[in-house]
């Protein structure tokens, strides 16, 4: 375990001889109320200017603090050993307002007010638009700041998963989604590169301290409310760490919290590729201190391959089931032609082409006759004309079928041996075979989104050789008859790469309390606060968490 890496104690004792009485330590072995000071008096074993907890995108503050002069940053890491938290597992790309410098040339038409109509719609109404004003507006300081202190030189976009919700007023076809950064050679960076960079300036600058395998556990308020500080975990050591100017909570969603899952989300996610450290830390932090909590219903959906070949009556709502994995559906293996995804009934329940977050949205229909969740599990299905073309879900073959995906001969034993209603799916396919004759599908609209084309244009990498990308040149490509056997089947579930209910932030990320008051010194990034926006393009975790911790240590740094 990596201990105390530059100034190991060196404020910590002169601060720790001093008694520190009239604080709040405000934890889970507190008893003591959020605004009443403890009766014991507090020591404190370190000393910074600022304390940055997480190295997802949150890192981004801690950066932007050393170069506004701040003189002391110390950043806490819960993993010992990974740097970067989930961030470190994205694409790496950024959703980002269309009328930035570098998208110019691009003519998208986008504008600060159609930028923010569309994210308000995305939002539903329910996320503040004080907050998406502060991230517009502070986009493009924040994109010169990555060329300034990393040498980045411009953002371009992917062209893939732009706009998700591309019916909503103000959306655009290209110029949000999917921006990458590329480095002073112009190679584009993934996640891997710019967290390797991130990590290369941090252990750089001795005015940054970086304790791996250290964990925020409490958070301590002064008499007048204000954090000054927190409590942490690093191995069998309680450290208690002051903050003279704040504390930037950047720590992940709680997707890995059981009880959690329970309390705030109304059906079972049963995957997730996020970090395993994403417990709700900082929501429960911040919680026991009277901070707000926000949209703690709502999670960064995805799609998952159920590898597990059996399914239990009642697992649609056994919500003990969560697990790590590999096996996320980024909205490839369900765009193809050939392929369709179906409820127990037999019946489509989404538009299969549309982007991950979007599609798993449909998971969460009840169904009132059955009394329960009518779309977990989803059946993927595909036929010949489809695994002669593209890879199966996880990337498997016909050659050598993993034992979550099923051959049958016909569509009848498919629908038995998954239990499937025969007569439902039997139906359903007749109808959709015509919807492709036809070339529209009235009953989802499958075929009609040029984002679903473009991201099915960039799917190649599940692609056989075999297979002609040529021919994907219309929104109707997506389109392909379920009718040459063999049949192939597997199970699909609600998944995510994390929840996104948290602090309610106001557009300082400032953590607001109850009464919607600034909590003095305590700020929030990323998917432990309640973000900008939602998933509103590709990218947007990335950027928004990226973008608003920079806000935060621009406002504690007093720029």
């Amino acid at each position: 375990m990596k201990e105390y890496s530059r100034r190991d104690f060196i404020k910590g004792a002169a601060a720790g001889a001093v008694g520190l009485a009239g604080l709040s330590l405000i934890g889970g072995c507190s008893t003591a109320p959020a605004s009443s000071p403890q009766d014991k008096e507090l020591t404190w074993d370190q000393e910074t200017d600022v304390i940055v907890v997480g190295t997802g995108t949150v890192i981004t503050a801690a950066i932007a603090a050393c170069e506004m002069g701040v003189a002391s940053i110390t950043v806490l890491e819960k993993d010992e050993n990974i740097f970067g938290g989930t961030s470190i597992t994205s694409g790496g790309g950024y959703a980002l307002p269309g009328f930035l410098n570098d998208f110019r040339e691009e003519n998208n038409g986008d504008s600060r007010e159609k930028c923010l109509s569309y994210m308000q719609a995305v939002g539903e109404d329910r996320m503040s638009l004080t907050v998406m004003e502060s991230f517009v507006d502070h986009a493009q300081e924040y994109c010169d700041w990555t060329k300034q202190t990393l040498g980045w030189s411009r953002f371009i976009h992917s062209g893939a998963h732009n706009d998700y919700y591309d019916r909503y007023p103000d959306s655009i076809v290209v110029g949000r989604g999917s921006a990458f950064p590329l480095d002073a050679d112009n190679q584009m960076m993934m996640a891997g590169a710019q967290w390797k960079q991130y990590r290369e300036y941090v252990e750089a600058h001795d005015q940054i301290q970086l304790m791996m395998g250290t964990a925020a556990e409490e958070l301590i308020a002064d008499e007048n409310h204000k954090v000054i500080g927190l409590v942490a975990r690093q191995g069998e050591k309680t450290l208690r760490i002051k903050a003279n100017k704040g504390v930037i909570l950047g720590t992940g969603g709680f997707d890995y919290n059981e009880a959690m899952r329970r309390n705030h989300l109304s059906f079972p996610l049963y995957r997730s590729c996020s970090s395993p450290n994403n417990t709700g830390d900082g929501q429960k932090m911040g919680a026991r201190l009277g901070a707000q909590l926000a949209l703690m219903d709502r999670y960064l959906g995805v799609p998952f391959i159920y590898d597990n070949p059996v399914w239990n009556k009642g697992d649609d709502r056994n919500y003990g089931i969560m697990a790590t994995s590999a096996l996320a559906d980024w909205a490839c293996y369900l765009k193809f032609p050939h392929a369709i995804c179906v409820n127990a009934k037999g019946e489509r329940f989404a538009d299969e082409s549309r982007e991950y977050d979007v599609f798993s949205r449909a998971f969460s229909a009840y169904d009132t006759g059955t009394l329960n969740f009518a779309n977990i599990p989803g059946y993927f299905i595909c036929d010949a004309d489809y695994t002669s073309q593209f890879k199966l879900p996880g990337g498997a073959t016909v050659d050598a079928l993993p034992d979550y995906i099923t051959r049958y001969d016909t569509l009848e034993a498919l629908a038995e041996g998954m239990g499937i209603d025969k007569e439902g799916l039997l139906k359903q396919v007749e109808a959709f075979n015509g919807y492709v004759d036809a070339g529209v599908d009235p009953q989802w609209h499958r075929g009609e989104s040029e984002n679903a084309l473009r991201t099915l244009q960039s799917n190649t990498y599940v692609a056989l050789p075999e297979a002609d990308f040529s021919q994907f040149t219309t929104l109707t490509a997506t389109l392909g008859k379920i009718e040459k056997a063999p049949f192939y089947c597997c199970r699909y579930v609600p998944g995510t790469c994390g929840t996104r209910g948290g602090l309610l932030t106001d557009g300082n990320a400032q953590v607001l309390d109850q009464d919607n008051n600034v909590i003095e010194g305590l700020y929030a990034a990323g998917t432990c606060s309640t973000g900008v926006a939602g998933y509103w393009a590709g990218g947007a975790c990335i950027s928004q968490g990226c973008v608003m911790a920079y806000v935060a240590a621009k406002h504690l740094a007093g720029k």
